[in-house]
């Protein structure tokens, strides 16, 4: 498959899933059905991000040209373990193995099963090549490398097993903000975003917080 056919469905994927056809609906509707977490409007947050970001073509024609040698590259196959603590988290994983020509070997998360298999099983219809390039396998063997994201525990196990391939492979995260005292309300209610969004449970989300000796936290228990 070329890079521009790649592209193109990845754009028409975008499309899909800002749709509201009925298959799309009742996949999102099943998928917090299994993960109580994955309420409609956080789901919907990832997929417009997703879609705005990623799945435009104009940002994948650019993405791609900035990897001239991506349309010669011998195909590899890429084993990826995708965490499940927000919506799609998994998905650049997968956009990133997909439009560099990579075949992706998927071991979904228990608790974000639905959604990425929904989209493969969607790419798949749109063009039958896609059953060769994205499969999915809870045991990841015959990998040239992999990308795998999980906790501070789970790393250690695939240190063992990925360790000697080419690997990415991702442990806790959290993230801090530091407040200087000055900020308005409007960057307030953004940081009870970045806190409170998915229910705090993406690595981006702020789980400390840094402020000034004798800081007033009045605005910010307001906000």
């Amino acid at each position: 498959m070329k890079l521009q056919d790649r592209i193109d469905l990845l754009v028409r994927l975008g499309e899909y899933i800002l749709s509201g056809n009925d298959e799309w609906l009742q996949a999102k509707e099943k998928a917090g059905l299994e993960n109580g977490w994955f309420i409609p409007e956080f789901v919907d947050k990832a997929i417009r991000n997703i879609a705005s970001l990623f799945l435009q073509k104009d940002i994948l024609e650019k993405w791609a040209t900035d990897y001239p040698l991506l349309p010669g590259r011998l195909s590899k196959t890429v084993g990826i373990v995708m965490a499940g603590n927000i919506p799609l988290v998994g998905f650049h994983d997968f956009l990133s193995v997909f439009i560099s020509g990579h075949k992706a070997l998927i071991k979904t998360s228990s608790k974000d099963n639905v959604l990425v298999r929904h989209l493969a099983e969607k790419l798949a219809e749109w063009n039958s090549e896609i059953n060769e390039l994205i499969q999915f396998s809870e045991m990841l063997k015959g990998c040239d490398a992999y990308i795998a994201t999980g906790s501070n525990n789970s790393s250690r196990y695939f240190e063992h097993y990925f360790g000697k391939y080419p690997n990415i492979i991702r442990r806790n995260r959290t993230s801090v903000s530091i407040i200087s005292g000055n900020e308005t309300k409007e960057e307030l209610e953004l940081l009870a975003d970045d806190v409170f969004l998915y229910f705090g449970l993406g690595c981006r989300n702020v789980t400390k917080i840094l402020v000034p000796a004798g800081y007033d936290f009045i605005p910010m228990l307001a906000a």
